[in-house]
């Protein structure tokens, strides 16, 4: 008999994720020397499990006890720990592109676990949320693909960013990673300009390996230019982009002075909520092909404070659907919240230094912490028992706390077990 969703999703197990991604790495093809002291396999599940224990550095996962060698060897599968330069040595020359594949693989994991179904929003669209995000800066360390920042007290610090695509949905905690790219120097002299140039590869990426998805992408106003909103309607995606009046002024005013726009007002639970709407207007004078739908949104809550927004969009506005899609545009902030925040303020340490290395360092590590991440957050949405574990811990940050205390100070057969000997410390039965 079929499984249902619901026992497909409860079947998922931290142990069976740890051991599809082993299976997966196994499968790299390892271009170094036939005598190599280390698997590429094992280098990369220990990169890997750096990021998945919340350590927060390479030289405090190098400097391992015994017991957490044990642990490693047990829960990862890594038959060989290698130490921390010869981890930096084979991941600074590791094609960092080999990493996304990932990506897709995990897409077809969650259409398999039904979960795809649940995030499917307004119109059975999925929700894409795309920004960008720094995971490495210094004042000294640097290398030719590090973006540069001039300061003006005249000195330069030197970062690497990637752009994340995130699978989002209204009223959902967890996201999941659809997609990333590098940010290069070589992408151009500003900030914006490497974002924009960086995003149509990601734009390409996604078009190739998600073709036929319903994908919706929700950006900032960053991204609410003729190129990119070409390129997402040339690949038949749709988009509700931010825009602000500073960046869209004849947009702005084309709306501003125009009788056709039209209003919509109501309010529900003390909760006032204005809309103002009007489909097809050119985006700018250099595009004046190119029509975009305009929404303007403001919610005043009890006490009286007013939050606006601004979009345009492909989709048609009315009565019924602005405030469908006024829900959906507001979900770009969940790759803050939920993703950006979490990587950085939530035991993954993302904005730490955890190496820069001559090629592609810095790229892989930010990559395995991705997958780490998305492993994460696929076991909280269907682990019974880590819900149960998170609820007596707290918070999420005080559960990885625990479990990675745990696994300092005692070896266990599988995660299984290690959740079960913390249920005891926390008085809580996972079953």
């Amino acid at each position: 008999m079929r499984k249902s969703y619901q026992e497909l999703q409860e079947s998922v197990t931290l142990d069976g994720q740890l051991a599809k991604l082993r299976a997966r790495f196994d499968q790299f093809e390892d271009h170094r020397a036939a005598n190599s002291s280390y698997s590429l396999s094992d280098i990369l599940m220990s990169g890997y499990a750096m990021f998945s224990l919340k350590y927060p550095s390479l030289l405090q996962f190098e400097t391992q006890t015994q017991v957490e060698q044990q642990n490693l060897q047990g829960l990862y599968g890594i038959k060989k720990l290698c130490t921390d330069s010869q981890l930096r040595k084979v991941l600074d020359k590791l094609d960092a592109d080999r990493l996304k594949s990932f990506h897709e693989q995990n897409f077809k994991e969650l259409s398999r676990l039904g979960i795809l179904k649940a995030y499917r929003s307004y119109k059975d669209f999925l929700l894409v949320a795309i920004d960008g995000v720094t995971h490495f800066e210094s004042n000294k360390v640097h290398c030719p693909a590090c973006i540069e920042k001039h300061h003006r007290d005249g000195s330069v610090s030197y970062s690497h960013s990637m752009l994340c695509a995130m699978l989002v949905k209204a009223g959902q905690k967890e996201v999941f990673v659809m997609g990333s790219e590098a940010i290069r120097c070589q992408d151009g002299a500003q900030k914006n300009d490497c974002e924009r140039n960086a995003a149509k590869r990601l734009l390409d990426w996604l078009s190739t390996h998600y073709k036929g998805a319903p994908l919706l992408f929700t950006e900032d106003a960053l991204y609410a230019n003729g190129p990119h909103i070409r390129q997402i309607t040339e690949h038949n995606f749709s988009y509700i982009l931010g825009i602000k009046a500073d960046g869209n002024k004849s947009l702005f005013s084309a709306f501003d002075h125009n009788e056709r726009v039209k209003r919509l007002s109501f309010t529900r639970q003390g909760v006032k909520h204005q809309f103002q709407y009007l489909n097809n207007l050119p985006l700018n004078s250099s595009h004046p092909d190119l029509r975009v739908n305009v929404l303007h949104y403001e919610q005043t809550d009890k006490q009286g404070k007013t939050t606006r927004f601004s979009w345009v969009t492909n989709l048609e506005l009315t009565a019924k659907t602005v405030e469908h899609i006024m829900l959906m545009g507001r979900s770009r902030w969940k790759i803050e919240n939920e993703t950006f925040n979490t990587l950085k303020n939530q035991g993954y340490h993302f904005e730490h230094n955890y190496g820069h290395g001559k090629q592609h360092l810095s790229t892989v590590l930010a990559h395995l912490m991705l997958l780490a991440f998305h492993t994460d957050q696929l076991i909280q949405y269907c682990s019974k028992p880590f819900q149960i574990l998170w609820k007596a811990a707290k918070t999420k940050a005080k559960l990885w706390q625990a479990i990675k205390a745990l696994f300092l100070v005692k070896t266990f057969p599988s995660f299984k077990d290690l959740y079960l000997n913390l249920a005891l410390l926390f008085q809580v039965q996972l079953e």
